[in-house]
């Protein structure tokens, strides 16, 4: 399945360098996109001659909690709504399936597994791993149920 030949990456050391790529943004707090804005409250409508109360608004950066919320920054941000994963040079175009529980680590990380379905027909199995409730890496675990 993967070639060896002199001068091309080792797809082992590769893929988890190009996830890591896409995680790493998230693990240092540098994701890019705005925050959300706090609602303001209604102002009630008086005919006593008061001056309106001036209110702000403040913005704050709200991070993705868990798996599902990454998945879900990364696909907003992507042009196709779609999370994308370099394998062997190539681009995938995947769409979350079927997630599977968390599995505890210790130490307050864990590994969830995702079903994710790619634009060539194929079920990738994406190996997220989180300490607390951040994702800090992934990894390809499977490709249509088998170990790449």
């Amino acid at each position: 399945m993967f070639s060896s030949r002199k001068g091309n990456m080792n797809p082992r050391i590769f893929i988890p360098i190009t996830i890591a790529a896409f995680v790493a943004p998230l693990a240092f707090g540098q994701m890019y996109g705005g925050g959300y804005s706090q609602p303001q409250p209604p102002q009630s409508s008086t005919t006593t001659g008061q001056q309106p109360k001036t209110t702000t608004t403040t913005t704050k950066k709200v991070m993705p909690v868990g798996v599902k919320g990454y998945l879900d920054e990364q696909m907003a941000n992507s042009k196709d709504k779609k999370f994308h994963v370099s394998l062997n040079g190539k681009d995938l175009a995947l769409t979350p399936v079927t997630f599977h529980p968390e599995q505890k680590l210790g130490g307050g990380k864990g590994t969830t597994a995702v079903d994710m379905k790619g634009i060539d027909g194929k079920t990738y199995e994406i190996d997220f791993i989180t300490s607390g409730t951040q994702v800090t890496n992934a990894k390809i675990g499977k490709i249509n149920g088998k170990a790449p």
